[in-house]
């Protein structure tokens, strides 16, 4: 059986797709106060580090919509869905150098007439930093040498090297779709760094903002309250962005919620003989 899903960027980005149909509904959820708000257990690690391990969504995100806004409505047997336009913009796009600009402009028009091909529709990973939009919320699986985040969402897997101090040199290392990460502790805020990530791995958008394989993402998560994780991700590109920008969110926990299998090649999908955009049937 095949339902509605949905594909989601990292800079709020939206496009309609498909989900299976086992995927846990969320029912709407109301504010808990932050002493009565769920929290890993214990608070802390053998090693004195903030416990973070379990599952991750965004307050007020998808997994907590199930009737909501103008355009979001629930279908019954996912985790939410939303229907909307192809053609979205970030709210501010950020300056960009050519040919990148140019590149992006024409991947605008392409979106404008509805021929922009939906890399979603070929069950491509969303990759880094796609994935940490957490559509259907993510699990933060943590030990003294590796931190595991994997999205439900095209069952998508990251690790963070906490043993590692740098990355390989520029030849030995392999851009992938989710790139090389390494972390480390500055009090209770864990700090990572991220590179090598596919030059064809979109930043995010719909179209997805375009970066070169020399990116480098900064990003800083930050325990606010029990049960509360404040994140911060700033995209470095000097070859594609005149200048570096900052994105925030904030994930909660969910104590009530586990991590479900995400097969996207069940689904559907359609390609126009003519144009040769794929999309779901």
């Amino acid at each position: 059986m095949k339902t509605n899903m949905l594909l989601c960027c990292a800079l709020s980005a939206l496009v309609s797709v498909a989900v299976p149909v086992w995927s846990q509904i969320a029912q709407p959820r109301t504010q808990v106060p932050a002493q009565q708000r769920p929290a890993p257990e214990p608070s802390r690690l053998p090693d004195g580090k903030p416990n973070w391990t379990g599952f991750w969504d965004l307050p007020n995100g998808f997994l907590e919509v199930y009737r909501g806004p103008a355009g979001v409505t629930g279908r019954g047997g996912g985790r939410g869905a939303v229907n909307v336009p192809q053609a979205q913009r970030p709210a501010t796009v950020p300056e960009m150098k050519s040919p990148y600009k140019e590149r992006y402009e024409a991947l605008l028009k392409q979106a404008a007439a509805g021929t922009l091909p939906d890399p979603g529709a070929l069950c491509l990973p969303q990759g880094m930093p796609g994935m940490m939009g957490a559509i259907y919320g993510m699990e933060i699986l943590q030990t003294p040498k590796i931190i595991a985040i994997s999205s439900e969402f095209k069952a998508g897997t990251r690790r963070i090297w906490m043993d590692e101090k740098t990355h390989p040199p520029a030849d030995e290392l392999d851009e992938t779709f989710v790139g090389h990460s390494i972390g480390r502790w500055e009090g209770d805020v864990l700090v990572v760094e991220t590179v090598g990530i596919r030059a064809d791995v979109g930043l995010g958008g719909r179209p997805p903002l375009p970066h070169s394989s020399k990116i480098r993402l900064i990003e800083r998560f930050r325990q606010t309250a029990p049960g509360m994780l404040a994140y911060e991700i700033t995209y470095d590109d000097p070859e594609a962005y005149v200048a570096s920008w900052t994105d925030t969110r904030t994930y909660r926990y969910r104590a009530d919620l586990k991590l479900q299998e995400f097969v996207c090649q069940e689904n559907n999908r359609n390609v126009d003989p003519n144009s040769g955009v794929t999309t779901f049937k």
